[in-house]
């Protein structure tokens, strides 16, 4: 990337700088898109909210898939737990 100059929001001072999102000012040290990265965050967190209020959307439509879920998770563990006590007793 080519270099150019920014000025640097918390300073108010001219830096160089490489067009990287996390670069900090060489002056006081404090990042120079700083609100960019706040933006990204919010909608960062704001997507996993919609997928969160999705899946108990889904959830609350389709109680069966929610409680074939749980006898397949509690299957799975019994499985294994029987696996391990197998193993325990061969190995005696």
């Amino acid at each position: 990337m080519s270099k150019r100059e920014i000025k640097c929001p918390h300073c108010a001072e001219w830096v160089k700088w490489e067009g990287e999102l996390y670069e900090r000012c060489i002056k006081c040290n404090n990042l120079l898109e700083q609100e960019k990265i706040d933006k990204i965050k919010a909608l960062d967190a704001l997507k996993k909210a919609k997928e969160e209020m999705e899946r108990a959307r889904i959830a609350r439509q389709n109680p069966f898939l929610r409680k074939v879920e749980d006898y397949a998770t509690s299957i799975f563990i019994g499985l294994i737990m029987l696996i391990i006590s197998v193993v325990v007793l061969a190995a005696g």
